[in-house]
């Protein structure tokens, strides 16, 4: 079966339906299903037996923001299956599988994967598990190892990071100093922020050694090689075994510095801050990102007949923005005092040197929203002409008052993200982003929020 020809099926609103659940053990799966199943020998999994124990398939929300929310799986329990409960299911992987009753097995598609939330009811006649979003394995912090003396992770340096502390990792008479967990391209010492210092630097190793102790404050500039969005987000995704999949970023100079324990989702959602963008993992496990833009062109058009009786309405307005100041280059060791030798010649980095952000601030013309937003966002960005772009693009972005429309439709095959058209009157044809899709197995109609 093709991918279309499996859409078409979808949206055969008639069509009979069954669920297949795999429930990951310690040692082994066992297989549920919502109807009696059993695949054909000529399947890559042959005569597969699926038991229908299955009550209650989960309803599964995609969000543009990341989170990902699921219902629960109940099971019949005639007594054949009470000794599961004693199983070690938590932290183990769920997939949920849709097709026909009369299909190969191999025709089924992937509805949903997650992790096992551990049996949250137990009693007579039905065993209930949680099912967790698989971006749960993001909230793990990354291990960087530690410092000397109990002095917390080694710091995590990300791109092209600015006035970062350096962690002293000798004693008596050597003055080493670790800056970065990962290799880093270069690492340029400053004392009060003159980088006059006589240094041996071992930047592939993230450290560099003194050769005499300093008066000022000591930090560095780090430029670490994953500079751009996509380049950390790939890393952050090899991290923890995740896929990549559709990441479109631009390739601003950005830089992010951790020097206290972090996961992966800190990290996400940080690169994201500032950016307009989102990320999410989608049904197959596969890290998505992108930016938020104003789609021109539809990929799907929802028509009045495809909505459920008066199940669509306006659920949030957001207000233009009147200004926006974009932080940008954070300064992530802010001084009090500064070296001579740049305070007499080069006072704008001085100044910078004491501030903990630099900023692009614009404004425009919203006269016809007096209740319109001053807007402040941090960011990653770490230059000033990198600033100045997204500043504009995200004021444009917001040039208008934006909303959001909350939608019943019969089983639209949509995914987050993408632009749709809704020929309704209450939108009158006008183009939106989905930003959220709530789906169920055994529902004939999908929840949506259009952001438009």
């Amino acid at each position: 079966m093709t991918d279309a020809q499996y859409d078409n099926w979808l949206a055969d609103l008639s069509a009979p339906r069954i669920v297949l659940c795999e429930l990951d053990y310690a040692g082994s799966t066992e297989y549920v299903s919502s109807h009696p199943y059993i695949s054909k020998p000529t399947d890559s999994a042959a005569n597969r037996i699926y038991d229908d124990l299955l009550i209650e398939a989960v309803d599964i929300e995609t969000r543009i923001d990341g989170l990902i929310s699921f219902g629960d799986i109940t099971l019949i329990d005639d007594g054949e299956i009470t000794h599961w409960v004693s199983r070690a299911w938590q932290g183990h992987s769920i997939r949920l599988y849709l097709g026909g009753p009369d299909w190969s097995r191999d025709d089924f598609r992937l509805h949903a994967r997650g992790i096992n939330g551990g049996i949250t009811s137990a009693r007579r006649g039905e065993i209930t598990f949680a099912m967790d979003d698989q971006s749960t394995v993001l909230d793990e912090p990354i291990d960087t190892g530690e410092l000397p003396d109990d002095g917390g992770p080694v710091p995590l340096a990300l791109g092209s990071v600015y006035n970062a502390p350096a962690y002293r990792t000798s004693d008596g008479t050597q003055y080493e100093y670790k800056a970065s967990f990962l290799p880093c391209v270069s690492l340029t010492p400053k004392e009060g922020g003159s980088t006059t210092l006589t240094v041996s630097n071992y930047a592939s190793e993230g450290r560099f050694v003194l050769d005499a102790p300093v008066s000022l404050d000591l930090t560095v500039d780090i430029e670490e090689q994953h500079s751009t969005p996509h380049l950390i987000a790939e890393w952050v995704a090899g991290q923890y075994g995740i896929t990549v999949g559709d990441i479109n970023m631009p390739d601003y100079t950005v830089g992010l510095y951790y020097n206290s324990e972090v996961t992966g989702r800190q990290v996400l959602d940080d690169l994201c801050a500032g950016l307009g963008a989102y990320w999410y993992l989608n049904r197959l496990n596969e890290l998505v990102m992108r930016q938020h833009t104003v789609p021109t062109t539809a990929d799907i058009t929802l028509f009045d007949d495809d909505i459920e009786y008066d199940q669509i309405g306006l659920s949030e307005t957001e207000p233009p923005w009147s200004s926006l100041t974009l932080r940008w280059g954070r300064n992530y060791s802010a001084l009090r005092t500064v070296a001579g030798v740049i305070e007499d010649n080069e006072p704008t980095e001085a100044a910078r040197l004491k501030r903990e952000w630099s900023e692009s601030k614009a404004t425009q013309d919203v006269d016809d929203y007096p209740l319109a937003e001053d807007a402040t966002r941090d960011s990653c960005i770490a230059n000033a002409a990198d600033a100045t772009t997204e500043r504009n693009r995200l004021l444009a972005l917001k040039a208008v008052r934006r909303d959001v429309y909350s939608i019943n439709a019969f089983m639209p095959v949509v995914e987050v993200g993408q632009a749709i058209a809704v020929e309704h009157p209450r939108m009158q044809g006008r183009i939106g982003r989905l930003l959220a899709v709530g789906r169920s197995p055994t529902r004939s109609t999908t929840s949506l929020e259009v952001w438009l």
